[in-house]
């Protein structure tokens, strides 16, 4: 049978248009229906809101410090840096200056003879200064503009907090009102720190800008307040170090505050929602930047806790440091 020029026209519109209708239809099954498209963000409450990790273990950090063959910065900021240091000989090291920070080592193993001397552009480092026997346990305080020189016996590692900002008299460097007056110690020993968290009944200011801080329990356990423990609090300026020194806490970190207010360290509050919780011990650091909520409860509530809170001040940063939204909920600015 032959088909005239006019129908092959009009059975090949249909054709066309048969396929226009699959290929329409086809999409259309592919989009999803309005309703199904999410009206809200789930978003993890931990452990890594802040992207970083708050809590390094005393495991963590001796295995970093094993791998440091003289300085690795472990945090590095506009107003201080948290270094790992090692020495690895026994024989004595080339003498160093940092005229651009206050150092304090806290002493993770092994031990050394750690000199210092005064230096001057004419003349140089003055020797033999004076020699200190640093120990495990130990704290060591290095001025900035004072040369220094190392004599490990055998493997020397310790951690050293760099504070580059020259705060003004009553800021940062007081350690508020039971500050050590005088010039600080050049090493506090372990044995010395032991009696301190063994006798003391609150927290000891040791150094400007370095507490042993101590939650001491009793029959009704720490209470800050209504809750167990200290204070739910979140620094709008000032960052802290917590080196874990004595007992067992629970940490909380990120998060919300709750029953917030403001006062004259930030934002203030009765309880935490969405906070991480981690078990800090002996060794461990904390690391709380501003703007970050943080929480410290004793195990058991009715025995003691303590912690070296190194201040690591931003107030006189201020103009330079950039403003954040204060994780309380509503915000700050």
């Amino acid at each position: 049978m032959n088909h005239s020029p006019v129908w092959k026209f009009v059975l090949s519109g249909f054709v066309l248009i048969g396929i226009c209708g699959l290929l329409t239809s086809g999409t259309e099954a592919q989009a999803p229906a309005a309703s199904t498209f999410p009206t809200t963000i789930t978003t993890s409450s931990g452990p890594h809101l802040n992207l970083f990790h708050h809590l390094m273990t005393k495991a963590e950090v001796l295995a970093a410090l094993a791998q440091v063959r003289d300085s690795q910065d472990l945090v590095v900021k506009t107003n201080f840096a948290i270094t790992l240091r090692a020495a690895n000989n026994t024989t004595k090291q080339p003498w160093k200056l940092h005229t651009e920070a206050d150092e304090l080592w806290f002493v993770y193993r092994g031990s050394a003879k750690v000199s210092l001397a005064p230096f001057s552009l004419q003349v140089g480092v003055t020797p033999p200064g004076n020699t200190y026997d640093a120990a495990e346990g130990d704290i060591v305080n290095v001025p900035r503009g004072m040369a220094y020189q190392v004599m490990p016996a055998g493997r020397f590692e310790y951690i050293a907090v760099r504070k580059f900002l020259i705060a003004p008299p009553g800021v940062g460097r007081g350690g508020g009102a039971g500050a050590p007056q005088g010039p600080p110690p050049t090493i506090v020993t372990k044995a010395e720190i032991d009696k301190i968290y063994a006798t003391a009944k609150a927290s000891v200011p040791i150094y400007p800008g370095i507490t042993a801080n101590l939650y001491n329990g009793g029959p009704d356990g720490v209470k800050w307040g209504p809750q167990p423990g200290g204070p739910v609090e979140n620094h709008e300026l000032d960052e802290h170090l917590y080196i874990a020194t004595y007992g067992t806490a629970k940490a909380y970190m990120d998060g919300f505050i709750t029953n917030g207010h403001w006062d004259t360290r930030g934002v203030m509050g009765t309880g935490t929602a969405g906070s991480t919780e981690y078990t800090m011990n002996p060794g461990d650091i904390l690391f709380v930047f501003r703007n970050t909520l943080h929480y410290i409860v004793p195990i058991p509530e009715t025995g003691k806790a303590g912690y070296f809170l190194v201040s690591l001040d931003g107030t006189t940063m201020e103009r330079s440091l950039p403003k954040s939204i204060i994780p309380n909920g509503a915000g700050a600015y």
